[in-house]
C-alpha cells in the first residue's frame, strides 16, 4: 500500500516542482534550482501573525539559523523508534541523513503572551541540488509518515518520559501533515502539548513547520489557529515564496 502512495506522491511533485514535458516526451526541470541565501523565504513575525490572528517575536534563545547540513536539529537523534523522530520533530538531522542537503534555513517564533492558541511556531526551509532529488525525498518522507500514523515516540532528551504520539497523516497538494501530541512531565498528563506538523515541496526545496498549541485548548484564547489546518497553511505560504524567488 505504502509503495502505491508513493508512486502517486511522486507524479504528484513532479507536476508541483516545476517539471516540463519536452518535444521527446522526457520530464525536464522548468528552471534551474534557486540558491536561498539572498531571498526572505520564511515568514516573518508579522506575516505569521496576520495569518494565526496574534502576535509573534523572534524565539528569544532559538535561531535564526542558515547554513548547511549541521544546522539540522541533532537533539533527538536517540529518539525511538528512529524512522519517525523526522515526524514528531521538524528539521530533524537523522531524518535527511540520505537526503542530499545543500543549504539549511530555520526560524522560531513565539507569542509574546498568553492567553493565546499557539505558544510557537517553527519554520525550516531545506534545499536540495535539483527538484528532482527533493521530489524524491518528498516521496520518501511522505511513505514515512504514513507508515508511522499511529505511533509513539520517545525521546530521552525531552525529560522526564517525553513522548510525541502521531495521528491524523494525511497527503495532499505537495505536503504530508500530521497531528502530534506530546507530553514531558506529570503536568502535561492534564495539558499535554499539540503540535501540527507539516512538510512540503516546491522546486528544489522541502518546507519544514512545526505548530505547538497552548495545551488547554480555551476556545477563548486569542488567534484563529486550527490543528487541522494551520500548518498546512504555513507550509503552502512558505511555498508561495519559494515558488516566485
Amino acid at each position: 500500500m505504502i509503495n502505491r502512495r508513493c508512486a502517486v506522491v511522486v507524479l504528484t511533485v513532479l507536476l508541483a516542482t516545476g517539471c516540463a514535458k519536452t518535444v521527446d516526451g522526457a520530464a525536464r526541470p522548468a528552471s534551474n534550482p534557486t540558491p536561498t541565501h539572498d531571498k526572505q523565504l520564511l515568514l516573518d513575525g508579522e506575516t505569521l501573525g496576520n495569518l494565526l490572528a496574534q502576535p509573534f517575536k523572534k524565539h528569544p534563545t532559538w535561531g535564526p539559523h542558515h547554513g548547511g547540513r549541521e544546522k539540522l536539529g541533532t537533539n533527538q537523534d536517540n529518539a525511538t523508534p528512529a524512522q519517525c523522530i523526522g515526524v514528531a520533530f521538524a528539521s530533524a538531522a537523522i531524518a535527511y541523513a540520505s537526503v542530499p542537503v545543500l543549504e539549511v534555513e530555520t526560524v522560531m517564533w513565539a507569542a509574546p503572551y498568553q492567553p493565546v492558541r499557539v505558544d510557537d511556531v517553527q519554520e525550516g526551509v531545506v534545499s536540495l541540488p535539483t527538484p528532482q532529488d527533493a521530489a524524491a525525498a518528498f516521496a520518501k518522507f511522505a511513505a514515512q509518515w504514513q507508515a508511522c500514523d499511529g505511533t509513539t515516540v520517545t525521546s530521552e532528551y525531552v525529560k522526564p518520559h517525553g513522548v510525541r504520539a502521531i495521528s491524523d497523516v494525511r497527503v495532499a497538494d505537495s505536503v504530508v501533515a500530521a497531528s502530534v501530541l506530546g507530553s514531558s512531565g506529570p503536568q502535561a498528563v492534564d495539558y499535554p502539548q499539540p503540535v501540527a506538523r507539516a512538510l512540503g515541496v516546491r522546486g528544489n526545496h522541502l518546507v519544514e513547520v512545526a505548530v505547538e498549541f497552548i495545551g488547554n485548548g480555551d476556545p477563548a484564547n486569542q488567534g484563529n489557529a486550527d490543528m487541522k489546518t494551520s500548518g498546512i497553511q504555513i507550509a503552502h505560504a512558505i511555498m508561495d515564496r519559494l515558488a516566485v524567488s
